[in-house]
């Protein structure tokens, strides 16, 4: 994950010192899904996020987390739809580890191990544009990058 505007269509992603640069992810405790960002790389437990529709057991599901720094913007998007979006407001930080599926970094240590099945995991170097990130999943073509 790069400081500057990337789509994330992952679960639990790159990770710097103490925390995950982004996470999309269910969030078990409102059973939603749920896309969000560390406001820093410090030990403070700020953090935005949005959250979408409740996640149904069994049921193969599309979710593409944007995180649009230019615009300053998180967006998620549930099976072609956009379903939240909110004003991010934290610092611009780089989050430089390795790339993390399936749990969480949350201040030097993992934890929330996933239980599922990923597929189709991509990744990008800018925000997905609205079409792009809507799209239905598959083999989707990509209209713009920056």
């Amino acid at each position: 994950m790069t400081h500057r505007s990337q789509g994330v269509p992952v679960p639990r992603v790159r990770s710097p010192v103490r925390r995950a640069g982004a996470s999309l992810y269910h969030s078990s405790g409102s059973g939603v899904w749920a896309f969000g960002r560390h406001n820093d790389d410090t030990t403070n437990t700020s953090f935005t996020a949005v959250y979408g529709p409740k996640a149904v057991a069994g049921k193969r599901t599309h979710p593409v987390g944007v995180f649009d720094a230019d615009a300053g913007r998180l967006l998620l998007y549930v099976n072609g739809r956009l379903s939240a979006t909110k004003a991010y407001t934290g610092t611009d930080w780089n989050a430089v580890g390795p790339i993390q599926f399936g749990r969480r970094l949350y201040q030097g240590a993992y934890g929330e191990y996933a239980d599922g099945r990923l597929s189709d995991v991509r990744l990008y170097p800018t925000a997905l544009p609205p079409a792009d990130a809507a799209a239905p999943g598959g083999n989707a073509t990509l209209t713009q990058l920056d």
